[in-house]
């Protein structure tokens, strides 16, 4: 059947007649800034006896007439002028909404969001608001404005205010009357301390977050994970749409073309072949190459790519002294398999085909749960290992899950990672609470073991499976980013790769303001590659939109080397609920595009994209029940370069390069979304920055350790 993809964007009219809005340089009653960058030609001429460009902003009431003011008839082609268009359509929703009564708030990319009160799920705790936001384009995928409408969660009011609540450091946010507010908010402006001194407590409401629930006792619900995203986001967004914006009221601001959701322009989309994402297993008895799509499924059938190099590998347990009953039962799961009619996951070796043994004198136990560390160094330090001769693996028994409240308790597993990692060894962190469960569960704990096994078998060193591409010697460098939200403070790391394969070389991390050092760092990269390879292209995908301060350095050094080949950067990013995506409406209600599946949303001269990652092929009748619904990824491709992005082929090279990417996660069998370039350093920008020393050591810089 053919596919039939719609996206969430409204189609609107332009306005009949050029908007007329009034300009003041005073900040007046009922005015809104506007910023230098939106100074256009005719802007500056309305104030001609001042130089504006010593202004940060000046000031608008829009279409609210300003005596004696001057004004301007908005050129809807020129760009600056499109922005300030764009600022009054954003005006006209918030005022909209707030005058139907409804809490309106920016989200973080400050677009308008609305909080819609729900009629279900509410409790004497709290109460439920589903949360819709509204993004302006202009001719991004058409010729008209487009109104993108994004379904981004919901969140729970407490019905208890700040006033009745104690334990005010678990405060975040907080609703008050139409807007939100940071109840920690630093009050380091005059504007921050009379907002903060003119709050009624008693009609400020906490919103909901985990910590707060716990020290105030509300019951803690499993939060509602439908296994279909997209059919929950597009009946959402229908409804919203539907009862909300399909009225000639909202219609007399936004002339919509027509009371649906446009189509993407058949133009727009283009789909990269399955077999590009084939994945190259161990090879048979007879030494032909095994190969598959599915990773879930081939691990049964297949054994991995490559064994790590060691033949000798140890495994050992460290575990509080009243769960070491259970380890005996766990590691027997681990080696032997489980004991269920249904059997997916066969022991080990079975399913991935390397020999292990228990290293009982190195058993470590420990009798206080929440300060563990000083026995486990007394008694590390008495142990011998023989790492000439030996790999080994240390599966560390967690007496605390990732939601415990006490951020001390939740650090101890990082200070047990960089602990080992000084001593050459990888570890593993099993949650007890859970295991315990899967062990009286034994169906459902097969596929833990299967996840544990396959990121133990990385750690180690080895392959569990590689692209199935001709391997050739070509450089990749991935920069991930992770924001310590309790610091408020992010970190970015670095992985490089020597071949088109996935198997990662290095690992690094730095503070987000060292970009220098994350500079030399990648032209050491290429310098090392150079030296023994030639390159036709040098490719980085970043986490975010590579600023020229960031890049300049790296300009730089490849001028230094003589190296005159085109440079790409591909910015990747999770598509977040506020972002355009697309759904097939002809495929067995289900929604999710084709595997594969890359959408242009760019403007003229620009190569942004969305790209889905799935396992739903040309041959895929059903869904796979056990598969991830993901949304798509967004890539922007730029390059320094410019005349390097007429080349249409490479453009879809290096596409296809991050749908591959996508396909090597290690860590658990589930399909991902974003390549393992970006992934990989992500996860080791969460955790590094947390260890005692701050840095990886020369061990870990090598290895998989983070999975």
């Amino acid at each position: 059947m053919q596919e039939h993809l719609k996206t969430n964007i409204l189609n609107f009219k332009w306005p009949s007649s050029t908007p007329v809005i009034y300009l003041s340089l005073e900040d007046i009653e009922g005015s809104h800034p506007i910023h230098r960058s939106k100074f256009s030609k005719q802007v500056k001429e309305a104030f001609p006896d001042t130089d504006l460009s010593s202004l940060e902003h000046i000031f608008t009431t829009f279409t609210q007439e300003i005596p004696n003011a001057p004004s301007i008839k908005i050129n809807l082609i020129k760009d600056k002028e499109l922005r300030i268009y764009k600022q009054f359509l954003k005006h006209q929703l918030k005022t909209y909404f707030l005058e139907k009564g409804y809490i309106v708030v920016k989200n973080f990319v400050r677009d308008v969001q609305v909080w819609m009160p729900s009629k279900k799920g509410n409790t004497a705790d709290y109460n439920l608001y589903y949360k819709f936001s509204f993004k302006i384009l202009f001719a991004t995928l058409t010729d008209l404005p487009e109104l993108v409408v994004s379904y981004d969660g919901t969140s729970k009011v407490l019905t208890k205010s700040v006033k009745d609540i104690e334990e005010t450091e678990y405060i975040k946010r907080c609703v008050y009357g139409q807007k939100t507010f940071n109840y920690q908010m630093n009050l380091d402006t005059e504007d921050k301390e009379e907002f903060y001194n003119s709050i009624e407590f008693g009609k400020a409401f906490p919103i909901f977050n985990l910590q707060l629930a716990r020290a105030l006792n509300i019951p803690i619900e499993e939060p509602d994970r439908p296994k279909n995203r997209y059919q929950k986001y597009v009946a959402l967004i229908t409804t919203f749409a539907k009862n909300y914006l399909f009225t000639e009221e909202f219609k007399a601001l936004f002339p919509f073309k027509q009371d649906a959701f446009i189509d993407v322009p058949g133009n727009r989309i283009n789909h990269i072949n399955p077999n590009l994402g084939l994945l190259e297993f161990g090879k048979d008895q007879y030494g032909n190459k095994r190969t598959h799509l599915v990773p879930k499924k081939a691990m049964n059938i297949l054994n991995p790519y490559r064994r790590p190099s060691n033949q000798n590998i140890k495994i050992f347990f460290i575990c509080h002294t009243s769960h070491k009953d259970y380890v005996l039962s766990f590691y027997q799961n681990l080696k032997e398999g489980v004991n269920t009619e249904k059997k997916y996951y066969k022991g080990l070796e079975a399913y991935v085909n390397i020999k292990a043994t228990a290293s009982k004198e190195h058993f470590i136990e420990f009798t206080n749960e929440n300060d563990p560390i000083p026995e486990i160094v007394e008694q590390l330090e008495s142990l011998t290992f023989d790492h000439e001769n030996v790999k080994y693996a240390a599966f560390y028994i967690s007496p605390f899950d990732k939601f415990t409240p006490n951020p001390e308790d939740r650090e101890i597993y990082i200070q047990i990672k960089e602990l080992f990692l000084n001593e050459g060894i990888v570890t593993q962190v099993v949650d007890y609470e859970k295991m315990v469960v899967n062990i009286e569960n034994q169906y459902n704990f097969q596929f833990s073991l299967q996840n544990m096994a396959l990121a133990i078998h990385a750690k180690l060193g080895g392959a569990p499976w590689k692209l199935a591409v001709t391997d050739k010697k070509e450089l990749v460098i991935g920069v991930g980013a992770f924001t310590n939200q309790g610091e408020n403070r992010r970190y970015i790391a670095s992985a490089f790769s020597f071949q088109n394969n996935g198997l990662f070389r290095k690992f690094e991390y730095f503070d987000q303001s060292e970009t220098d050092l994350l500079a030399g760092s990648i032209c050491k990269a290429i310098r090392d590659f150079t030296s023994v390879a030639e390159a036709d292209k040098v490719v980085i995908h970043f986490y975010k939109e590579m600023s020229y301060e960031e890049l300049k350095p790296i300009i730089r050094g490849m001028h230094t080397l003589g190296l005159k080949i085109p440079l790409y950067i591909l910015n990747i990013n999770k598509t977040k609920s506020q972002d355009i995506i697309a759904f097939d409406q002809n495929w067995n209600g289900e929604l999710i595009p084709m595997s594969g599946t890359f959408i242009n949303i760019g403007r003229k001269d620009e190569h942004k994209y969305l790209l889905f990652n799935n396992l739903r092929y040309k041959t895929t009748v059903q869904y796979p029940s056990h598969s991830s619904y993901s949304f798509p990824i967004k890539l922007k491709i730029s390059s320094p370069t410019p005349e390097a992005l007429n080349d249409s082929k490479m453009i879809r090279k290096l596409i296809e390069q991050v749908y591959q990417f996508s396909r090597l996660y290690w860590k658990s069998l589930r399909q991902q979304n974003v390549p393992i370039t970006i992934k990989y350093p992500e996860m080791v920008a969460e955790i590094a920055p947390r260890f005692e020393s701050k840095e990886i050591p020369p061990f870990g810089q090598e290895t998989l350790w983070f999975l």
